[in-house]
């Protein structure tokens, strides 16, 4: 997936992706983090690949919802909208109706490589668990999958610090680990009053949330597969918002987006969130995620 980024060179510049050392790392490589005490907990990433037309979908958001009420912050939300069938616009013969296009190219990618829709929606992953085979869950299985999540040892803190056209993202080493690992970054929006499909109800006034908006950046978390307890791996983005969504707004209206209407602007910067996590590029697994707002 780290082709997407070429996508998007134009409009963002990683500007630094530098590792610095632990303050008492050693060359007999002794692990300077009190892992017992250490900051981070363990977050898990729940992918809810949805659609406004999809008259089930809202049960997945409802469900979702229900599992953050257990869990809390540990638990974050992206919600997906995928395929023609469930989340294409309507013609415009029939507005005001259901217009918006939530697709996103990395939304319709992700789609296309893990097969999520072609399972019916809804559906989703948790920390992209059981990959390549067992892992296109039902609701009804999200919330044994998180549980078993949490209880697993947290390698990785990820803090986010951004201001008004820049994200700096400090992704913690806490244990000794080796592999290739890929840092993604995607920008979130919430508070979306918009139509939705629940049930038999045709739904004007919905409240979308975590909706994906844009990916910046899908790359190597660092040029190193030994990771040391006590690294901090810095990247810095450059972004710019108006950018970020006149490219949404071209996939649709440009039609790459089966069926679109260029009707997926109307961002609101006060709504958004940056989610941050960290991948295995073998399993696929997610490591570790974290969410901030994108102005905090």
């Amino acid at each position: 997936m780290k082709k997407y980024l070429t996508l998007l060179s134009a409009i963002l510049i990683i500007t630094s992706c530098d590792i610095v050392e632990g303050p008492y790392l050693t060359d007999e490589a002794i692990n300077p983090v009190d892992t017992a005490t250490n900051s981070y907990m363990k977050k898990v990433l729940v992918e809810d690949f949805t659609g406004h037309l999809c008259p089930n979908c809202p049960d997945a958001a409802r469900e979702l919802d229900a599992i953050h009420d257990i869990y809390g912050e540990q638990i974050i939300g992206m919600a997906i909208h995928v395929s023609k069938s469930f989340a294409r616009p309507y013609p415009a013969s029939q507005a005001p109706s259901f217009q918006y296009d939530f697709r996103t190219q990395w939304g319709d990618n992700w789609d296309n490589f893990y097969g999520i829709s072609e399972m019916g929606l809804p559906r989703g992953m948790i920390n992209r668990i059981g990959y390549p085979d067992n892992h296109k869950l039902s609701k009804d299985e999200w919330a044994t999958e998180v549980s078993n999540e949490l209880n697993k040892e947290v390698d990785f803190g990820i803090d986010i610090n951004t201001t008004i056209n820049s994200i700096t993202i400090s992704s913690n080493v806490l244990n000794n680990v080796n592999g290739y690992y890929n840092l993604v970054v995607c920008l979130t929006e919430s508070n979306i009053i918009n139509w939705q499909k629940d049930g038999q109800e045709n739904v004007e006034n919905y409240i979308h949330n975590h909706v994906l908006k844009t990916v910046l950046i899908d790359e190597g978390l660092s040029s190193t597969t030994n990771y040391i307890a006590g690294q901090t791996i810095e990247t810095l983005i450059n972004y710019d918002l108006a950018t970020l969504e006149q490219y949404n707004i071209d996939y649709s209206t440009n039609n790459t987006a089966e069926l679109g209407n260029g009707n997926a602007g109307d961002w609101n910067a006060s709504n958004m969130s940056v989610i941050a996590y960290i991948y295995n590029t073998n399993t696929k697994e997610i490591l570790q995620v974290e969410e901030s707002h994108l102005n905090n």
